[in-house]
């Protein structure tokens, strides 16, 4: 099969609308980069390129061709979720885009849309329960969990609608998670540690889950009988492999997550003793349109 071919297989709609998604979060996070740098401070090259790999392969998660084997493959339908639920979200709250896509707004979504929605009561409750460790830890395992369920994941493979939805849902309880677990702002000594530890009761959270999709006996997800062995791999192979990836990969993503909280603790330790001042406090929403627009 040639480049093309693979990118765009015979019988498959290629999702354009997502294509012009990425490209305009890419312009609209590249303005707020650059009115940033214009009237508040550059941002920093290492979130500017954590951001734009998150973007990247949240893009590469939902195109062909690992869209379009998805529904044919268990291992490669595990992959589209890992990527949209793990490792996008992550290089996201590595990169804090929070501050230039706020920044990026045009001046009339900021002052019409953007401050009511902060100021809202409501909205900062719901936010505030999104983004609370326990709030984003529960909400992160019971979706993740519930879509690997063999009834819903049957679902997302016989319904695009139900699919979409999934992708969308993953994203999002990431995002909330990992930006939780990654806020580059100060925190307590006593942060890092719940930080840490919720980390570690998800990762053997999904350790236990992904143990019993590779060691058991059953055939969780008949959906894919024909159409693994039209590929050349049995059904029971396939359905391992999928458990493997989301035990070993899935695994050295919290593993990873804990690496970064340990070095920021020690890090603001060593700056507390020396009397520094803490960096990457990010400006609130309100205070960050004002600036850009000056």
């Amino acid at each position: 099969m040639s480049l093309f071919g693979l990118f765009s297989p015979p019988h498959t709609t290629w999702p354009w609308w997502m294509a012009c998604l990425t490209v305009l979060v890419w312009w609209w996070y590249q303005r707020g980069v650059r009115r940033l740098e214009t009237h508040v401070h550059p941002v920093p090259f290492g979130r500017r390129f954590w951001t734009r790999v998150g973007i990247l392969i949240g893009f590469l998660a939902v195109i062909p061709p690992i869209d379009s084997v998805a529904d044919s493959l268990y291992v490669v339908h595990m992959l589209q979720h890992f990527l949209l639920e793990m490792v996008a979200p992550f290089c996201l709250a590595l990169g804090a885009p929070l501050a230039p896509l706020i920044a990026g707004l045009p001046e009339t979504l900021r002052r019409r849309l953007l401050v009511p929605l902060v100021r809202c009561r409501p909205l900062q409750w719901l936010f505030r329960a999104w983004v609370h460790p326990l709030g984003a830890a529960l909400m992160f395992a019971a979706v993740c969990g519930f879509w690997l369920l063999p009834g819903p994941f049957t679902a997302t493979v016989l319904s695009g609608t139900i699919d979409g939805l999934c992708h969308a849902t993953l994203l999002l309880v990431g995002l909330f998670f990992w930006w939780m677990v990654l806020d580059p702002r100060t925190r307590r000594p006593r942060d890092y540690l719940v930080h840490f530890v919720i980390l570690m009761l998800l990762m053997n959270f999904f350790i236990v889950i992904a143990a019993y999709i590779t060691m058991t006996s059953r055939n969780l997800y008949p959906v894919y009988d024909l159409t693994s062995r039209a590929w050349g791999l049995p059904e029971r192979v396939d359905q391992q492999l999928g458990g493997l990836l989301l035990w070993i990969p899935g695994s050295l993503i919290h593993i990873l997550g804990a690496l970064v909280i340990f070095h920021r603790w020690i890090h603001d330790d060593a700056r507390g003793r020396s009397g520094g001042t803490a960096e990457g406090r990010l400006p609130s929403a309100v205070r960050i349109s004002g600036a850009a627009t000056r």
